[in-house]
């Protein structure tokens, strides 16, 4: 779904303020889309994280604020009671009886940061060997021998090329028990 989602209708206009919305658990992205065919201009803030699972480096969109969205609304033409039951939505943040409202300034800061760090991630990783980098291996009975790098053979293990007995061997060993030179 991306950083945020806006939608323009008729009743959006100048007036309008940013409310905070708590939203259902892991349900902001239903939130946004019932939001969305309201016509409601939504803003749910995510990050680009690098995350490395089952040996494989990858960039993953997670929430800045878990569970809670921005919505931009006419405080004079809205129907709160409308939106607080728009599927995913449990409620609105208020401070008393008076709900929060977020300044312009914040909303547009937030997405200005965020399109920039969400764009600068880079999937590849320096600790990442490539074919030809030399290695240490760190456990088992080749502990401490240093070790060419070949190939990947899955996710989690590597072909490393060793020598022994001034002959070259092809070894295929577990990822965590090498690392880069």
């Amino acid at each position: 779904m991306g950083n945020y989602s806006m939608l323009q209708s008729d009743n959006i206009q100048g007036n309008n303020s940013w409310y905070l919305l708590y939203c259902k658990s892991r349900e902001e992205e239903r939130a946004i889309q019932h939001l969305q065919n309201q016509g409601i201009e939504s803003f749910y803030p995510t990050k680009a994280v690098k995350k490395i699972r089952k040996g494989v480096n990858s960039v993953k969109l997670e929430p800045l604020f878990p569970n809670y969205l921005f919505v931009s609304l006419n405080p004079e033409t809205a129907n709160f009671n409308a939106i607080r039951s728009t599927r995913g939505v449990a409620s609105f943040i208020r401070f008393g009886n008076a709900y929060a409202v977020i300044t312009e300034n914040i909303v547009e800061m937030l997405q200005v940061e965020l399109a920039k760090t969400n764009t600068d991630i880079d999937v590849s990783d320096d600790l990442t060997p490539r074919n030809g980098d030399l290695v240490i291996i760190n456990d088992g009975v080749y502990q401490g021998l240093e070790a060419i790098f070949k190939a990947s053979d899955g996710l989690e293990r590597s072909v490393l090329l060793i020598k022994l007995l001034e002959q070259q061997a092809e070894l295929t060993i577990d990822n965590k028990i090498f690392t880069l030179k």
